[in-house]
């Protein structure tokens, strides 16, 4: 079996040089050996694949209509080879919410164990928050890190009742809160309850953050009779913005602080005293057994040292967490 998909290879190389001499050069090949792998392409195909004279080598029609096939057929074994060396390797692949790089739970995780295990190859991927689930259940990653509602309820892809294949591990919470504008008639309340928002405009997130996230937040809102005003831009920084603009207050999940990341804005960060919603920065993996790297990171996560940032505290872990795996 040709498991370097050799010639796709070398009609793609002589397609691409005109020219057997410099596709030769190219591959590493003699010329001989090179015509002879595209002879015998070209009879299991059943058609010619190049015109060749003595001066030029050009492509045939068939061999023109091939060229997107034989693309594919290497680009397909590339990926395939990649997966191979990431079965047998121990990295770590984990997958994260494009946003999460302004969490800083997330990044004192992810860095915490990056420090404490120098010998994994972390690969840290982005994804929108309803692919996320996706690329665990096919594989394609170890763990992902996403922002849940804390009540998992029919829309989460983690409802335990529906029988969901992902394990979780709840690694920080926070409560809903609110931005207010200056001026603005809860700017100066010092205790806002969630009757103080009876009426009030309240520009919510969209489901850029994960239609689990948006549901329950508009839930809420309806719950405690808010007006949710929708925003053109749907994530959590423009919501700030386009609310300030409107002298209306917006969501806060609580995560990060969007004055910092939009130093124009001067909204002020209040919070609901008593709010039922939660959110939560969760840990999800399939129920299986895991590669030692991915397992070792979910004891890591699990053991919490790396949220007080203690460096004796993160030895302990990593020494448990190496013993463990050498026992299991």
């Amino acid at each position: 079996m040709d498991l370097d998909a050799t010639p796709f290879r070398a009609f793609l190389q002589v397609a691409k040089s005109r020219s057997f001499t410099r596709a030769a050069q190219e591959l590493h090949v003699s010329q001989p050996a090179l015509s002879a792998t595209i002879r015998e392409l070209e009879r299991r195909l059943g058609f010619a694949l190049f015109e060749r004279t003595s001066r030029r080598v050009q492509l045939t029609w068939e061999g023109r209509a091939f060229l997107v096939n034989a693309r594919r057929v290497v680009m397909e074994h590339d990926w395939a080879a990649q997966r191979a060396k990431e079965i047998l390797s121990n990295d770590l692949r984990l997958a994260v919410q494009t946003y999460s790089v302004l969490i800083s739970d997330r990044a004192l995780l992810t860095d915490s164990y990056a420090a404490a295990n120098p010998d994994v190859d972390i690969q840290i991927m982005q994804y929108g928050s309803e692919r996320i689930y996706d690329v665990v259940r096919d594989h394609d990653a170890d763990v992902a890190i996403v922002i849940e509602p804390s009540d998992r309820l029919e829309l989460s892809p983690l409802n335990r009742a529906l029988g969901s294949e992902l394990e979780t591990l709840p690694l920080a919470s926070r409560q809903l809160g609110l931005y207010v504008p200056a001026g603005h008639p809860l700017a100066d309340v010092a205790s806002i309850s969630s009757a103080n928002l009876k009426g009030v405009r309240i520009a919510k997130i969209g489901r850029v953050h994960g239609g689990p996230l948006a549901s329950a937040i508009g839930r809420y809102l309806d719950e405690i009779e808010a007006e949710p005003v929708r925003i053109p831009e749907g994530d959590a920084f423009s919501v700030v913005r386009h609310a300030e603009h409107h002298a209306i207050a917006a969501i806060d999940l609580g995560w990060f602080d969007a004055r910092a990341t939009l130093p124009n804005v001067r909204m002020l960060r209040k919070s609901i005293d008593g709010a039922r919603l939660e959110t939560e920065m969760v840990a999800i993996r399939l129920r299986r057994e895991q590669r030692p790297a991915a397992e070792r990171f979910w004891r890591f996560a699990m053991h919490g040292a790396w949220r007080s940032g203690d460096a004796a505290a993160r030895g302990k872990a990593q020494s448990d967490e190496t013993d463990y795996l050498r026992l299991a």
